[in-house]
């Protein structure tokens, strides 16, 4: 079976993802019978790809790791819109990994409609579209009989979504709470050991985890779009991150840390999201915790995510200091996925 895909962007889990598929061709050919091709790439800033054919992923690698643009693989070099290029590719497949806007979800929201809209199944590591659009996306996915993936939109590739899809049935998801961004547990960690934040920052951005804008990560938004995607998704909640009880790390000094520590205690930005009434509450804020915390050992980048059920109690799990690479294997699980339930004749 030949897969064509279409990306909508290619930064760093893009690349990476192209790697992954290149790496494993062989195995996808012996071992699941698939041939996957990638037809169409766009980037906002390095030039947009559209052929007939399999493009050299090798190639496009090249090209954009050595900073250049990709006009210069050939006649395949466009011009044209996300959306354009989304209804003019032949694609089976479209991976949506566009950078997240935590006002809107947008433009991802259009390429995600845009690509069902034209038959295409999708998978998307971009968790705007779930935290502000999921019901919609998701509705509108099953009318078209197309398949909608996002592991990787929280934890990267821990199997979140698919843990209670597929090993959780007949549970009901009760509660989430967990440290859901990895930027702001390091630095919390690093302020421990004496670090200001502007030097904990500094040390996240080198080891290249941390954005050069860190405000996302550090005002809880990066959280608050994961939490809400996770209760769209396992609590059936239809919100936006706009409406998390948000606080970050901004505020916490020095001292904060020094008392919480005299105290055998030390801080963690918590996300939570707890059924409130008819609704759901969502809330972003540091806390302080002891010992007994589920969470006290979770530090550097790691991040955990406790899920509380009807039927099973409590589950957590626990990611050990993440890098792209797994990331880019959530987008390479859900393309694995949407290949079984084709096989299957099911969607999602």
């Amino acid at each position: 079976m030949i897969l064509r895909i279409a990306m909508i962007g290619f930064g760093n889990v893009g690349q990476e993802f192209a790697s992954m598929l290149l790496a494993r061709r062989e195995w996808l050919l012996k071992d699941r019978g698939l041939d996957a091709e990638v037809l169409a790439i766009y980037t906002k800033s390095r030039g947009a790809l559209l052929s007939k054919r399999a493009l050299d992923l090798g190639k496009c690698l090249e090209l954009v790791r050595g900073g250049r643009n990709l006009s210069e693989y050939g006649p395949e070099s466009t011009s044209l819109s996300p959306v354009e290029l989304i209804s003019k590719c032949n694609a089976d497949v479209l991976i949506e990994l566009s950078p997240l806007n935590i006002e809107s979800g947008q433009p991802a929201i259009d390429h995600i409609v845009a690509g069902i809209e034209n038959g295409m199944d999708v998978v998307t590591a971009n968790k705007g579209p779930v935290a502000f659009a999921y019901k919609r996306l998701r509705n509108l996915a099953r009318s078209k009989g197309i398949h909608f993936r996002f592991e990787g939109t929280v934890m990267d590739g821990t199997p979140i979504f698919n843990l209670v899809e597929k090993t959780l049935q007949g549970c009901e998801v009760l509660g989430l709470e967990g440290i859901l961004n990895s930027t702001s547990n390091y630095v919390l960690t690093e302020m421990t050991s004496g670090k200001t934040v502007e030097q904990a920052v500094r040390a996240a951005q080198k080891g290249g985890f941390a954005e050069a804008d860190p405000s996302l990560d550090l005002e809880g938004w990066d959280a608050a779009a994961k939490i809400t995607a996770l209760a769209n998704v396992l609590m059936d909640a239809d919100t936006t991150p706009k409406s998390v009880d948000r606080q970050g790390i901004g505020g916490i000094e020095a001292k904060d840390i020094e008392r919480a520590s005299s105290l055998n205690k030390k801080y963690k930005l918590i996300a939570r999201a707890e059924a409130a009434g008819e609704g759901i509450r969502l809330s972003v804020r540091p806390e302080m915790i002891g010992p007994d915390s589920t969470f006290w050992s979770v530090d550097g980048t790691s991040s955990a995510l406790t899920i509380r059920t009807d039927l099973m109690g409590d589950l957590t799990i626990l990611e050990t200091n993440p890098r792209v690479t797994q990331t880019a294997y959530a987008v390479f699980s859900d393309i694995l996925s949407v290949l079984e339930s084709i096989r299957a004749g099911t969607a999602h």
